[in-house]
């Protein structure tokens, strides 16, 4: 059965007690999956959340030590899931980490509803006024199932006044089986604050991903949401910035690196409600065999944001004829004292500069590959932590050498 079918089916055994869960479940099934028709999902379709069978929650199966150490980054402090439960927490001294279930869930679409009607699985991380922590928190969603599993998450990060912290974030399954996952982070930033928050994305190709960030920023705090998107069957992510103080500072950064016939969907959103903020975005994104993106990122300045500066770019390398990414960047301007540009750029490599590194001895297939590195490079410079960095450089390299080779 399909998704919305299986939900029906798991709802008769598992019904929703309180109102705001019900009411959040009866949006969701009264405007059901997205379409092509919505405007929002214009060019990414949802057919194999209609089309194939799930079970909802289902119970994994046992992962063992050697499946987990070779899935995680061994960083210093983790926050480790393992089928949907929560099995390691670090203790950090003025950071409070706990198991986290929303009690008056907010929704905006389909699987916000249905995030906030069902999901029960989470983490909140609560960093008190003037902690600066200097090692980066891996979070970590693993699981495992016999048949093909949805399964849902919805997290909260709490930064109060003068604090700091780096998250590194990523979703793994170890089986065959489709994985549908969909989730659901919000991020309050108080005066004064800065988080840097990386999303890990090297999906395998049974994984599909539906995953929203919303971030609300209070005056002076600075945020920096590092998107890595190396792989997966099918990844949707929505990032969505509230600016509520002036003297905010907003920055994406996204490196896209797909082949085969992954897909990939980043949206943006950034909201300039208050005066002298400041908004980044840069997407670079390289595309092999019959892999397909979608870029559509939105920058609102309202009538009281005055002196906004606001950057957005969107760049991208079709390296196969049957690759393709539709991009849509927009501006909506209500204030007149701003500096706002954004951009797109759709093309392949240069003929001419691959002309002359073969001409110093340098192969094909090389030459290409030195090419896309520099294409991507400026993306992969603004990662703060190395081994994301290596990581992102090592998979786009493994991919090159498949598809070029």
């Amino acid at each position: 059965m399909g998704l919305i079918e299986a939900i029906k089916k798991y709802n008769l055994t598992n019904p929703i007690s309180n109102v705001e869960n019900s009411d959040a479940f009866s949006y969701f099934l009264n405007n059901g999956i997205p379409t092509n028709k919505d405007e929002e999902w214009k060019y990414t379709s949802l057919k194999q959340l209609v089309l194939n069978d799930f079970s909802v929650e289902a119970e994994g199966e046992e992962i063992s030590q050697d499946e987990l150490d070779k899935s995680t980054l061994k960083t210093k402090h983790q926050i480790i899931f393992l089928n949907g439960e929560m099995v390691k927490k670090p203790e950090i001294d003025g950071i409070l980490i706990t198991s986290y279930t929303d009690k008056n869930p907010s929704y905006k679409d389909a699987f916000t509803a249905l995030n906030a009607a069902y999901a029960n699985n989470g983490y909140r991380i609560h960093v008190e006024k003037n902690v600066h922590l200097k090692d980066s928190i891996e979070v970590i969603f693993l699981s495992k199932n016999t048949t093909n599993n949805f399964i849902q998450y919805r997290n909260r990060i709490d930064l109060n006044e003068n604090s700091s912290i780096k998250i590194i974030e990523h979703f793994k399954c170890l089986d065959k089986n489709l994985c549908f996952t969909n989730s659901l982070t919000s991020i309050n930033l108080e005066k004064s604050s800065n988080i840097e928050f990386n999303k890990l994305q090297n999906h395998n190709d049974f994984q599909i991903v539906v995953d929203n960030t919303i971030i609300n920023q209070d005056e002076k705090s600075y945020s920096t949401i590092n998107t890595l998107l190396l792989g997966g069957k099918f990844t949707r992510n929505n990032l969505s910035f509230y600016q509520n103080g002036e003297f905010c500072e907003s920055n994406m950064n996204g490196v896209v690196i797909l082949n085969n016939n992954e897909f990939g969907d980043n949206h943006t959103y950034v909201d300039h409600k208050n005066a002298n903020c400041e908004s980044n975005e840069l997407y670079k994104g390289v595309y092999l065999d019959k892999s397909k993106g979608v870029f559509n990122g939105k920058i609102m300045v309202r009538p009281d944001a005055q002196k906004i500066n606001a950057f957005q770019a969107n760049n991208n390398l079709l390296l196969s004829e049957n690759s393709s990414i539709n991009s849509k960047p927009q501006l909506e301007i209500y204030a007149d004292d701003v500096k706002c540009s954004h951009g797109c750029t759709i093309g392949q490599l240069d003929d001419n500069a691959l002309f002359y590194m073969r001409t110093r001895g340098i192969s094909k297939e090389d030459a290409k590959t030195i090419l896309t590195f520099a294409f991507a490079s400026e993306a992969i410079e603004k990662l703060t932590i190395d081994e994301l960095a290596d990581i992102t450089k090592k998979e786009m390299e493994k991919k090159l050498n498949l598809s070029l080779n």
